[in-house]
């Protein structure tokens, strides 16, 4: 394992820690606790980082190993989704008054580029993998239906309230929510909304990324 490597781009560490900074000093001042959840989305957010890392390292010098690249993109799958959801935590704006608004705007605003930085770089690392198999043509379109299925399930998490780990915990709960969205919900309409929503944003926002750091480099 010596040989696999996880690098964390600067800007993620540096946003990082003013996210971080400004959650803690949220407590001290103002004695509000209502968005510390925000730092376990952080953390969660860097687990599709961490699991697309490794895996592209891995398929470096490594053998292909189908098994091995089925359970780390299924892996991946269940947690990609929390590197984008930070920015749903917008709806929150406001909401406690005796913090000053324009401070929380300047904290989920931090917090969530940390989640997209996390999430496109994420998406780039299993966008190489695919490469390896495909041509970019095909790449461009297993990306779109991956980035459509994670807008779905940020879909699941802000809505529904659902997490990655209720797949193994909380299935049939799941399974059952999902089946009836697509058959019996009066509220589709507000589904493939959100859902495209989230799809068009998080597509076009990662093609700015890549392009911006291709000029960049």
């Amino acid at each position: 394992m010596s040989s696999y490597k996880i690098i964390i781009p600067k800007s993620i560490v540096t946003l990082t820690i003013l996210a971080v900074t400004l959650n803690i000093l949220r407590v001290i001042i103002w004695g509000k606790f209502s968005f510390i959840y925000i730092l376990w989305n952080i953390f969660l957010a860097f687990m599709p980082f961490i699991i697309s890392s490794l895996l592209a390292s891995y398929l470096k010098v490594e053998k292909f190993n189908k098994i091995i690249f089925v359970i780390g993109i299924i892996l991946w799958l269940l947690f990609i989704p929390n590197a984008p959801y930070i920015v749903t935590d917008f709806i929150h704006l406001g909401e406690i008054r005796a913090v000053p608004l324009l401070f929380d705007t300047f904290l989920l605003f931090s917090s969530a580029t940390v989640g997209l930085i996390l999430g496109f770089n994420s998406f780039f690392h299993i966008e190489q993998i695919i490469k390896l198999k495909y041509s970019p043509k095909v790449t461009s379109i297993i990306m779109g239906l991956v980035i459509l299925l994670i807008s779905f399930g940020m879909y699941l998490g802000r809505f529904l309230r659902f997490n990655s780990w209720d797949v193994f915990i909380n299935h049939t709960s799941l399974i059952k929510n999902v089946w009836r969205i697509f058959s019996e919900s009066p509220d589709n309409l507000n589904v493939y909304l959100y859902t495209l929503l989230f799809f068009f944003f998080l597509v076009l926002s990662y093609k700015s990324w890549k392009y911006s750091n291709k000029r960049l480099s």
